[in-house]
């Protein structure tokens, strides 16, 4: 959380973000971060700015992998006050490289009537560049409060060091006539650096990795989110949304004309809730991401899709032969990521078995998907929690117990056999790689539903937003590695 103002005009400054070593080396593999450093409290001086706009306080730091950003000022304001009017403007102003170069601004904006925000490249001698609406969540907790959050790489910022300011100008008939302006800090900067992720150490997936040992127990008796509040799958960022036919699509990630590549991620609801590990993917890789999703549809050209309905079934069928229509219209995408929920049920032609139905459709999709993708990941379903899991998990931190294992359930029925992933090794393609992430969920006998202090899933099948991040820089190795 965002500390409060000590007294009325200190202003903390919260945003240095140290980095923990991951895996490969830094030259090869971007590191996570670990847990934001205490800040040191820097005093604003009293009205040093007149005008509602003078600034209190302004945080900005890395939650996930998420910016939240935090402005507080002396008065209360609108969204239209400030984005409306010439002369106004409330900005933080990023800078990255070495020696540090103007990077970019976020401003203030409305958008539909609501407050927004903007995003104002900068070039290297800092000339502002063509303005676009930032994809963030905008929330005025309190007057004069500012509060928002969004993807870093959305705003132009890569893995490392950066620094920011914060500023404010107002202008109005009265105390303001040759408008008031507002800095923090005075001069400089704030230092800051940004990872794959701004968790604790040994955070969630980072707790079972292969390639390193990592315990901390400050997160023994913790879980994140708590059971009782565990979130549902969030698309969380669209800076563009199409619907064309029965599909939805989003972008998200780095900005188009300033991304390094851009992929797709396209299935069900289990392909869904691994977007938010995809947002530390386009981070790492300065990507720009498209999610193509529909709940319990999976990508296979398998005729009869089994649905609740024979409408959804129907609309199933039409909806993978838009989705390679699309595809095939838009190939800068080159990369595709799969997923989908080994419990998919197919039509079966006789003398065929329901997993080799499966299996046939999806390497089918594939083998199409190729023709206009240069490489399609497929991600394996991941292991599915015990039906009663948020109540034991509830249960052990009530008792004080470690509700990772207390609540543990046994490999095989945990993990059933994926025909997707199936698909893929029977393409023995290079241009097919297959991810499997159970080691950070299971060891050779027990599947967990708490990994190093983040709840898995929110139900039996579907991951939380908290652990799915954290499984990004796996998903990342996995691309990086032969």
């Amino acid at each position: 959380m965002l500390s409060g103002s000590i007294g009325r005009r200190l202003t903390r400054i919260t945003g240095v973000v140290v980095a923990m070593a991951f895996g490969a080396p830094a030259a090869e593999e971007p590191r996570t971060a670990a847990a934001p450093v205490p800040a040191a409290a820097q005093p604003d001086a009293l009205f040093d700015a007149d005008g509602p706009l003078d600034l209190v306080e302004t945080a900005l730091v890395q939650h996930d992998v998420r910016m939240s950003l935090r402005i507080t000022t002396s008065s209360d304001w609108s969204a239209q006050d400030v984005a409306e009017v010439p002369g106004r403007a409330l900005c933080v102003t990023l800078v990255q490289g070495s020696p540090a170069l103007p990077k970019g601004r976020i401003c203030v904006a409305r958008r539909d009537g609501r407050p927004a925000l903007s995003y104002t490249p900068l070039a290297s001698n800092g000339e502002a560049l063509a303005t676009r609406l930032l994809a963030a969540r905008v929330s005025r907790p309190e007057p004069g409060v500012l509060q928002a959050s969004f993807l870093p790489v959305a705003a132009g910022l890569s893995v490392g060091p950066y620094g920011w300011w914060s500023s404010s100008q107002w202008i109005d008939d009265t105390r303001c006539q040759t408008a008031c302006v507002d800095r923090l800090p005075d001069t400089g900067l704030i230092p800051a650096r940004l990872g794959l992720l701004g968790y604790p150490p040994c955070f969630g997936a980072a707790a079972r990795d292969a390639d390193r040992t990592c315990d901390n127990p400050d997160l023994g008796q913790s879980v994140t989110p708590p059971p009782e509040r565990a979130q549902g799958i969030l698309d969380s960022y669209c800076d563009a949304l199409e619907r064309p036919g029965l599909m939805t699509v989003c972008g998200f990630g780095a900005a188009r004309g300033e991304a390094a590549g851009t992929f797709a991620v396209i299935g069900d609801s289990h392909a869904a809730s691994l977007k938010t590990a995809l947002e530390v993917v386009s981070l790492g890789n300065r990507w720009r991401g498209v999610s193509i999703l529909r709940a319990a549809c999976p990508v296979t050209l398998a005729e009869k899709p089994i649905l609740p309905t024979r409408l959804r079934s129907r609309q199933c069928v039409t909806w993978n032969r838009q989705v390679l229509a699309w595809l095939a219209a838009n190939r800068e995408v080159q990369t595709v990521f799969l997923s989908t929920h080994v419990t998919a049920e197919f039509g079966v032609p006789k003398g065929r078995d329901m997993f080799k139905t499966a299996q046939a459709g999806y390497r089918d999709a594939i083998s199409a998907l190729l023709r206009s993708v240069r490489r399609v990941v497929v991600i394996r379903d991941v292991p599915s929690s015990a039906p009663n899991h948020l109540a034991c998990v509830s249960r052990a931190l009530r008792e004080g117990q470690s509700s990772g294992p207390a609540c543990a359930q046994r490999r095989s029925a945990a993990l059933r056999p994926d025909p997707l992933a199936a698909a893929a090794r029977e393409l023995r393609s290079s241009r097919v790689k297959l991810v499997d992430l159970t080691r950070h969920f299971c060891d050779r006998k027990r599947c967990y539903p708490v990994v190093g202090g983040a709840l898995a899933q929110r139900n039996e099948t579907h991951l939380t937003p908290a652990f799915s991040a954290t499984l990004g820089p796996y998903i990342l190795r996995a691309l990086r590695r032969r």
